[in-house]
């Protein structure tokens, strides 16, 4: 960012130049209005760093600025744009997965005679005794829940 793009967006970027640097003060904002020398000096000065240290972190800052459009903002919305991005990939690719397992299961109980799925279902309840009767469990609460209605008081 120049120096008279610098200037003119000094106003506009007070609030972002606080969030970046919190050691200077409204005074000190005051007093740089708009000359980026001055930031770079109290800069220096606040944080203890080179005259080049500093330059490179203004300079820095301020590219990101003016890329961004807005600073912390902008930075934050295209962070959030790029996530919601992800997760719709990520959503689809579930999706789709599900129903290749869906369309799976769905071929294989139609491929099986009804003896050959009980078959089946008793070497599985032989060879993990403790999950079939945890999900036995499971079924039956949930079947009582959708029977019994669930929200009842009992009055004695």
């Amino acid at each position: 960012m120049n120096e008279d793009v610098f200037s003119g967006k000094w106003r506009e970027m007070r609030g972002t130049l606080r969030s970046w640097w919190g050691r200077l003060s409204d005074d000190d904002l005051e007093r740089i209005g708009g000359e980026k020398d001055k930031l770079v000096g109290l800069v220096q000065e606040r944080y203890g760093q080179t005259r080049e240290q500093a330059e490179r972190e203004v300079d820095r800052r301020l590219s990101e600025y003016g890329t961004g459009g807005g600073g912390i903002g902008s930075n934050l919305r295209s962070k959030v744009d790029e996530l919601g991005a992800t997760v719709s990939n990520k959503a689809g690719e579930a999706a789709g997965a599900m129903a290749s397992r869906v369309q799976s299961a769905r071929s294989y109980l139609q491929e099986r005679d009804f003896d050959e799925l009980t078959g089946e279902i008793a070497a599985w309840v032989r060879r993990y005794p403790i999950q079939a009767c945890l999900i036995g469990i499971g079924l039956g609460y949930l079947i009582a829940r959708s029977i019994g209605g669930g929200d009842r008081s009992y009055d004695e």
